[in-house]
């Protein structure tokens, strides 16, 4: 219970609550607990000084302090309250009767302070006095006027009870209703974990609900929905790519276990044992190829940048040696293949083991698909601050509405025609990955009986 996420947000939600109601209660205790004792002083000071009007009319009247301090003391009653007149040197002259022959002892400090400033405040045996002249132009004493600080106290014990009583109820019923507000909150991420649980590889189509795409858990949500379908993308490509492999492996598979089994099945003669050894070292290359360019397909993230470990990469040369390499496959079918190389050397930062790859596989492609006496041309230039390297058959051409998939893996625009010159359609994906890795791009001119043209762009090093 403790481990899931509202019951966490409650007790959270709870402790802040808790220690900001403790800090607006002491807060609230000590401000009233000095209105109390603020409206006590004054109030104690107001009756002393009623006191002292009173004392001295009577005084004016009878001549006589005694007698007008027992005839003042007996008008004036004050409930809870404790009257005390003095002569000036603080002994008692006349007492309320709630005082009990008990005078209350008035620190002559008291009687200066209240002479100087025609009052003061002291606190004597658990009582708050109030003490002020009964005349401001002549000394016949002083009227005090006491009450205890219990009264204060009971005041302030109540207040204190009733933030006992208050903050543990209000804390309750907040975290209850914070507890239901976090649940309230928390059941769209509820209904997404359920829903994101029933989704497997069968069922990668499904998305989550989208209550609201506006706030934090709807944006969660459509970023889910978009990860489904970047997986659902590559899940779908990565069986396709699997399907397609698998077909491309079994033919040759198949060819050789076929002819192995013919051969070993009855004697034959030499030249029987030639053309099935022959048409077996045809399949086992043609398997070796595939085999090859799956692996360096294996390198291709799907959707990662590529990270290749670069190194200056002489194009004139890569260009020369691939030309050289492919022209022993074109005198073999009798096609001309011409190779046209810029004298100004042209470098660029790249891996190359792939350039030369592309190089060669743009020309393998060329050769496979140019019939016998038909012209191959491979060139390299530069081009606004690039390098070009451009190949053009006088091949079978390629229709316009697959020039754009003749880079996707496997593809190939006659299925029959492919398998027989040898192709995989591997070669061309494999081309795109390596220009798109080296920052460049790749164009295509080409239609049907009239050949094709390959562009590749590569961008090169900034010191050039």
């Amino acid at each position: 219970m403790f481990y899931a996420v509202r019951t966490r947000l409650t007790l959270w939600y709870a402790g802040v609550l808790a220690l900001s109601l403790l800090a607006f209660a002491f807060l609230i205790y000590y401000a009233a607990a000095g209105i109390f004792y603020e409206r006590q002083d004054e109030s104690l000071r107001s009756t002393a000084q009623t006191v002292a009007s009173a004392y001295a009319e009577e005084f004016e009247e009878a001549q006589s302090v005694s007698k007008a301090g027992q005839v003042v003391l007996a008008e004036l009653v004050f409930p809870n309250r404790y009257v005390q007149v003095t002569d000036t040197s603080g002994r008692p002259i006349a007492t309320s009767r709630n005082l009990s022959g008990a005078p209350i002892p008035i620190p002559p400090a008291a009687l200066t302070q209240a002479q100087k400033n025609s009052f003061s405040l002291v606190t004597v045996n658990g009582l708050r006095v109030a003490v002020v002249p009964l005349s401001a132009d002549r000394e016949l004493g002083y009227a005090g006027v006491a009450e205890p600080l219990s009264v204060i106290e009971v005041g302030l014990s109540r207040l204190r009870w009733d933030f006992f009583a208050g903050v543990p109820l209000i804390l309750l019923f907040a975290s209850v209703g914070g507890y239901f507000l976090a649940r309230k909150s928390l059941l769209p991420i509820t209904s997404m974990n359920i829903q994101t649980k029933r989704i497997s590889v069968e069922s990668l189509s499904s998305r989550l609900d989208v209550a609201n795409p506006r706030d934090e858990l709807g944006c969660l949500a459509v970023t889910i929905n978009d990860l489904l379908s970047r997986l659902e993308g590559s899940f779908k490509l990565q069986q396709q790519f699997i399907a397609d492999a698998s077909h491309e492996l079994r033919t040759p598979l198949a060819v050789l276990r076929g002819e192995t089994e013919v051969a070993i099945t009855r004697p034959r003669t030499i030249d029987e044992y030639q053309e099935s050894l022959s048409l077996i070292k045809d399949e086992a290359e043609r398997l070796s190829r595939i085999v090859e360019d799956l692996f360096i397909l294996a390198r291709r993230p799907l959707d990662a940048p590529v990270v290749l470990v670069k190194e200056p990469v002489s194009l004139n040369d890569a260009v020369r040696d691939c030309a050289r390499a492919a022209q022993v496959l074109a005198m073999r079918k009798g096609v001309r293949l011409e190779a046209k190389n810029e004298t100004e050397p042209i470098v660029l930062n790249g891996d190359e083991e792939l350039i030369k790859r592309m190089i060669l596989n743009l020309l393998d492609n060329a050769v496979k698909y140019t019939p016998q006496h038909g012209e191959i041309c491979v060139a390299l230039a530069r081009q606004n601050g690039n390098a070009e390297i451009l190949v053009r058959d006088t091949g079978i051409g390629i229709p316009e509405s697959a020039q754009q998939q003749v880079f996707d893996r496997f593809y190939r625009v006659d299925k029959t025609r492919s398998r027989a010159f040898g192709g995989a359609g591997l070669g061309l994906s494999i081309v795109a990955w390596i220009v798109q890795a080296h920052g460049g791009s790749i164009n295509i001119e080409s239609a049907p009986e009239r050949g094709s043209i390959f562009t590749v762009v590569l961008p090169l090093t900034s010191h050039q």
